[in-house]
């Protein structure tokens, strides 16, 4: 991340001149490349260094897309800890709030998916085992709730530009990311504050959501949509190409 900020500042500084403006936008590449990093350890926790291949993976990106969208990244990971339980416990309402308002945040933007993605997450999280069905409805019913609130207040969603080469491009990822989906059957990653190992079904379960908000930005916005969520899709190649391999462990 130093690496990304530090040249990422001065290459763009002495490019454009406007060094401020450069600033930010280096600040904002590091962090996307640290949420690669971030998403390829919870797709596949056991694979800790195929994670750094995701950043590598992510830098190269930025090249090609530019800047992602960064809260649009930080729901999808909210929401994907949320159904690992990496620290080994459910989610306090203090993180079902934050991923919620984070998303409402950007329904407000005009992006209903992010929202659709968090209800699903919180409805999961209670369904899976350990089951309790009370979570699993409050935090349905809270997104109801939010989503109903700003209805009347929020943009048209943003507009249906399905695009064939980018569905198909995202197709064709999520195939490369299919091996991840069946080497996760059996964990030894614990979480972090309970030692016992992760669930193989909240880990998958985590996966899919991910894969399909991936796929689902693709057939609602095309290459913006590929764009908006690139180190998402720099995780999960790596983490399939990953498990094809048999490195990273």
């Amino acid at each position: 991340m130093v690496l990304v900020l530090v040249g990422g500042w001065l290459a763009r500084g002495f490019t454009s001149g406007a060094w401020l403006a450069a600033a930010t936008w280096a600040g904002l590449a590091a962090l996307a490349v640290f949420l690669a990093w971030a998403l390829c350890r919870e797709l596949d926790p056991d694979r800790e260094r195929v994670a750094f291949v995701a950043a590598g993976v992510a830098l190269l990106g930025l090249a090609v897309t530019g800047l992602p969208g960064i809260a649009a990244l930080f729901v999808v990971l909210l929401a994907i800890r949320v159904l690992n339980r990496t620290t080994g416990v459910a989610a306090t309402p203090l993180d079902a709030l934050g991923l919620l308002g984070l998303a409402l945040w950007l329904a407000l933007e005009g992006s209903w998916l992010y929202l659709a993605l968090a209800a699903a997450a919180l409805l999961l999280d209670g369904m899976l085992p350990p089951r309790d069905l009370r979570r699993a409805g409050a935090g349905l019913g809270a997104a109801v709730l939010g989503a109903s609130a700003i209805a009347f207040i929020a943009p048209q969603p943003a507009p249906f530009e399905p695009q064939a080469l980018a569905l198909l491009l995202g197709v064709l990822l999520g195939i490369l990311f299919a091996p991840a989906l069946r080497g996760v059957n059996r964990l030894e990653t614990t979480a972090d504050d309970t030692a016992e190992p992760l669930l193989s079904v909240r880990v998958q379960a985590g996966q899919v959501l991910a894969l399909l908000a991936g796929l689902g930005l693709a057939l609602w916005r095309g290459a913006e949509g590929l764009a908006e969520l690139m180190p998402l899709w720099a995780a999960m190649l790596a983490a399939g190409v990953g498990r094809l391999s048999g490195r990273g462990a």
